[in-house]
């Protein structure tokens, strides 16, 4: 497995907007459960960064297997 270091950029701020939006979901739906339905918009606001963060990270892991893919084939190709 490769160390953290070699993750792309892409993904490593697609996982941190993931979690964040991760805290906002749960800033929000917790207090439903304890009666209070009133949240702000920004807090609603703040949740559509997991969705974002998601997309970003899978997008720079695709990229990222895309790459070595095709890094591999030239490798082939090169003997």
């Amino acid at each position: 497995m490769p160390a953290a270091a070699s993750r792309p950029t892409s993904v490593r701020v697609g996982f941190a907007l993931f979690l964040v939006g991760l805290v906002f979901l749960a800033v929000t739906v917790v207090p439903f459960f304890f009666g209070d339905h009133n949240r702000s918009v920004w807090l609603n606001v703040g949740c559509m960064l997991a969705p974002i963060g998601f997309v970003i990270a899978v997008v720079g892991v695709v990229r990222t297997g895309r790459a070595d893919q095709r890094a591999a084939v030239r490798a082939l190709d090169d003997r």
